[in-house]
């Protein structure tokens, strides 16, 4: 996991999909929020700073224009964000203002229609890249430099693109697995796959796991959800997935990248931040309900992963 925190700049243009951004922000967001979590942050800008509007009417005012943000040597991803419009979009101004940005970033996303302006903009020539699929006849017409794919995402180098809003879901968890490991993309994806059986039949969507034993190892996880308050052995952890305790733990290590005792510790100890978040509970409650022997155990542990307390989580809630 890198030290450093992620950098994400968004650049957003006129027509661009609500849901295209939701699923490119939301799963930084569910990432950052997780027991333990990466350092993960993002601004949201615009070419000149000037509001725009979505494709459903929603309007969003940026945080600021592209040249304020972009042109420190931190930005770690930038990512444009177009939808319909997007041939009209690419004026000189818009050209050359990512063109310097692009100077500055680590790695250039394009969402939805946004591989045509970075066409436009000269970045994609000799590269593989895709659109989205409305688009891919007349974006290979256009830019015939360009070798277009039909895959959901396609990296070439420092440049990825992606499609529609449930291409650039996966393209995110992607991320999140290079850049943080498995366990932190697996987790961000429970919080969003709404028919997590069916996807993986299909091997597609968020709830893909690419290790073997992905049963098991579901099945495993949700017998450690239903038994925080009252933590049972592993032991039995492995009896209700279906499997001996040393698969257990190849297919925690294989997929996860790290043991089930760690996985579950860290299960209760989200738990006990939440609690910490939302209620006022004494803290003798809060490791009673996340399964830890005393107040001092899972002040121990909460210290250690989160290098917090709880008391300083619920005094920063305050000042919110």
């Amino acid at each position: 996991m890198p030290n450093d925190p992620q950098r994400f700049v968004f650049v957003l243009f006129d027509g661009f999909s609500n849901m295209v951004l939701a699923s490119a922000l939301e799963p930084l967001r569910a990432a950052k929020g997780l027991p333990n979590g990466p350092g993960i942050n993002w601004d949201i800008c615009t070419i000149d700073g000037a509001p725009v509007t979505s494709s459903s009417g929603l309007t969003i005012t940026p945080q600021s224009a592209l040249p304020k943000i972009s042109n420190a040597s931190n930005v770690d991803y930038l990512v444009i964000v177009s939808g319909y419009g997007m041939r009209d979009h690419a004026t000189a101004k818009v050209r050359a203002r990512l063109q310097n940005a692009a100077q500055h970033a680590r790695n250039i996303i394009g969402l939805d229609t946004a591989a045509w302006i970075l066409g436009c903009c000269d970045m994609l020539r000799g590269r593989a890249a895709t659109i989205h699929w409305q688009e891919l006849d007349q974006f290979a017409e256009q830019f015939p430099d360009i070798a277009v794919s039909h895959d959901r995402f396609v990296q070439d180098g420092k440049l990825i693109t992606s499609g529609g809003a449930s291409t650039v879901m996966e393209l995110m968890l992607h991320i999140l697995a290079q850049q943080f490991g498995p366990a932190v993309a697996f987790d961000v994806s429970n919080l969003f796959v709404y028919d997590a059986e069916n996807q993986y039949h299909l091997t597609r969507g968020a709830d893909r796991l690419h290790g073997s034993g992905g049963d098991d190892l579901r099945r495993a996880v949700g017998a450690m959800m239903s038994s925080i308050e009252i933590p049972v052995p592993l032991a039995d952890i492995a009896k209700k997935a279906g499997c001996s305790l040393r698969t257990l733990d190849r297919v925690f290590q294989d997929n996860l990248h790290m043991s089930p005792g760690k996985y579950y510790q860290m299960l209760r100890l989200g738990r006990a931040r939440d609690l910490a978040r939302a209620t006022d509970l004494p803290l003798s409650t809060i490791a009673l309900q996340t399964g830890f022997t005393s107040s001092a155990t899972l002040s121990r542990a909460f210290s250690k992963t989160f290098n917090t307390t709880i008391r300083g989580i619920r005094t920063s809630r305050k000042f919110q």
